[in-house]
């Protein structure tokens, strides 16, 4: 039995356009593309006669147990019981699925509950993305540790480096993400101007990540941090905000690739309660910083650094589910053209993620997943926050067709 997604328009990445005809999927996996031939009576058909269809959106930087409905991200969980860490996350990983995502790369947990929920979707109990976890950031002692006791582990030095990394993998972590500057969502005695992680630091979460074949991410932005990270070996820098032309040719050189995250302030300016209630520093910070962010996302465009999308949900206001809008950031913000966004959104993700041959197009003998919607993001790429059909793994999520 075969399923089949009839009457779409169907994205053709290489081409960057559209092309009218069917689907055909075979268990999980796209079977035929465009003329897939005749169903028989025991297949299933869907009519999805004219809606637009893109291969299911990757998100590579989201933190599915944090809140974003909170403003002060000081220890949001104190008080609270566990289970409902485990519970928002669940929520949040079916909001993400929802809103289009139909793979995620979190990059941040809370003592591992995004494992279990990954673990869980993966049995199929609960709905959410495909999910690749980080576990544990690593970071050197700072006081922002305190903040987030759940997510970061404190590492100094390349030794203890080596095994907080190991501890991430035996946890169960998909990857390692480093601290290799400070963040901009922390107290106000930590500067996202500052190195954090040094080059042996770094290569000494590399070297673990990659003997076990695994890849790590690297918060950074400062320009030395970013540095740094792309001569250690990272596969990703996130945010890479105070960049600059040779930082983007050195990452463009070793095909380190770009995490931009630019919907973090709109995200948070949109939220009117979170907006006004969000500590002093953390306005300041995020107002300010915002358009040479995007400048220097454009720049780093152009200078040719891979880009992979990925939006921070978990941040103040930067909802679990409205992860599309930063394809929005992309293009109105940064400069992008809606193809190049969607790309990053598609086969971006899927080559930073090493799942190209499963991920990031509509091609046969590829992973189904399909993302659908009732307009042209091409001709306005705001239509993807308007999500109207998910299928993930040849399953259908969600049709409001």
């Amino acid at each position: 039995m075969a399923t089949w997604l009839r009457g779409g328009r169907i994205y053709d990445g290489g081409a960057g356009g559209w092309r009218d005809g069917d689907i055909r999927i075979e268990g999980a996996r796209f079977a035929a593309i465009g003329q897939a031939g005749t169903p028989s009576g025991d297949d299933t058909v869907i009519d999805i006669a004219g809606a637009f269809l893109l291969p299911g959106l990757i998100d590579c930087h989201v933190h599915i147990c944090v809140p974003t409905e909170t403003a002060d991200h000081n220890n949001p969980w104190a008080g609270h019981l566990p289970g409902e860490i485990a519970i928002y996350a669940a929520e949040a990983a079916r909001r993400t699925l929802m809103g289009g995502i139909t793979t995620a790369r979190d990059v941040g947990g809370w003592d591992y509950h995004e494992i279990a929920v990954r673990q869980l979707i993966r049995r199929g109990m609960i709905p959410g993305p495909r999910l690749f976890c980080a576990g544990r950031l690593l970071s050197i002692t700072t006081s922002t540790v305190m903040s987030f006791p759940g997510m970061y582990e404190v590492a100094d030095g390349p030794e203890q480096v080596r095994a907080a990394a190991r501890r991430q993998l035996a946890m169960g972590a998909d990857l390692i993400k480093v601290m290799a500057t400070g963040a901009l969502t922390s107290t106000e005695y930590e500067d996202a101007r500052a190195i954090q992680y040094t080059l042996e630091e770094l290569q000494a979460a590399v070297a673990i990540a990659e003997a076990n074949f695994k890849h790590c991410a690297a918060h950074a932005h400062a320009a030395s941090g970013i540095r740094n990270a792309a001569l250690a070996g990272c596969a990703s820098v996130e945010h890479g905000s105070f960049g600059d032309e040779d930082i983007y040719a050195l990452m463009a050189e070793k095909g380190t690739f770009l995490v931009p995250t630019s919907c973090v302030t709109a995200a948070m300016l949109a939220d009117e309660a979170v907006a006004a209630a969000i500590p002093r520093h953390h306005h300041e910070r995020y107002v300010s910083f915002e358009d040479v962010h995007h400048r220097n996302m454009a720049l780093a465009k152009r200078i040719g650094v891979p880009i992979a999308m990925g939006t921070d949900a978990g941040t103040p206001g930067n909802h679990h589910g409205d992860n599309a809008q930063e394809l929005v950031s992309m293009v109105h913000g940064c400069g992008f053209s809606p193809q190049e966004a969607i790309e990053a959104a598609t086969m971006g993700g899927a080559r930073l993620l090493r799942q190209q041959d499963n991920l990031g197009s509509i091609e046969t003998g590829k992973l189904a997943d399909v993302v659908g919607f009732a307009a042209d993001p091409l001709a306005d790429i705001r239509t993807v926050r308007n999500v109207r059909f998910v299928m993930k793994d040849g399953a259908v999520a969600r049709n409001d067709f």
